[in-house]
């Protein structure tokens, strides 16, 4: 538990500092901050340690405006989850994201994930096709409920073929849905 909050510690100080020497807004900082450090994760509950167990899981994940189909693996603290979706040439949506467990019981789990991501769509007034590397967390069962998944982070393009988030330093990653975790019994 020390280890996972000085690593996620030393990993803000770098987000934070690099934001500041590129002389950024220091918004991302906050947001990465507020994830990280939710209070939930800190406080664990009595319910049986998962976080040295392996199992898969499946969902369905929404990252507007794809649905997409997503299949994992944890092996012990570590995991591996794979999403997308390819529906037609403009539009298309793959997600690898390696992840850390930092609470994992029989009721809710929560991670620290290594995010990479890419992107081809549009919204209202803008069109993407870019490749992105982030930090995100994530939370299964939110609120109580189940399986009920989000994971949130800030990402840094590292390829954008229009041209149209170049500037951006960082740039909002991660998506929510439903994930089915098969913990052992």
């Amino acid at each position: 538990m020390k280890q996972t909050l000085l690593f996620i510690t030393a990993l803000m100080l770098i987000i934070g500092f690099s934001i500041i020497n590129a002389q950024q807004n220091l918004i991302p900082v906050v947001t990465v901050a507020s994830v990280l450090y939710s209070g939930e994760a800190v406080a664990e509950e009595k319910s049986r340690d998962l976080k040295h167990e392996s199992y898969p899981e499946l969902g369905i994940l929404i990252s507007p405006p794809i649905v997409s189909p997503a299949f994992g693996y944890w092996f012990g603290p570590y995991g591996v989850r794979v999403s997308g979706m390819y529906l037609k040439e403009d539009l298309n949506e793959f997600h690898l994201n390696l992840g850390y467990k930092r609470l994992d019981n029989e009721k809710k789990q929560r991670s620290i994930n290594i995010l990479l991501s890419r992107i081809e769509g549009s919204d209202q007034g803008a069109d993407y096709d870019y490749t992105s590397l982030g930090v995100a967390y994530s939370w299964n069962s939110l609120f109580g409920v189940r399986g009920l998944f989000a994971e949130l982070g800030m990402a840094k393009v590292l390829h954008d073929n229009l041209g149209n988030v170049t500037d951006e330093f960082l740039v909002p990653c991660g998506y929510i849905g439903y994930m089915y975790r098969f913990t052992p019994k």
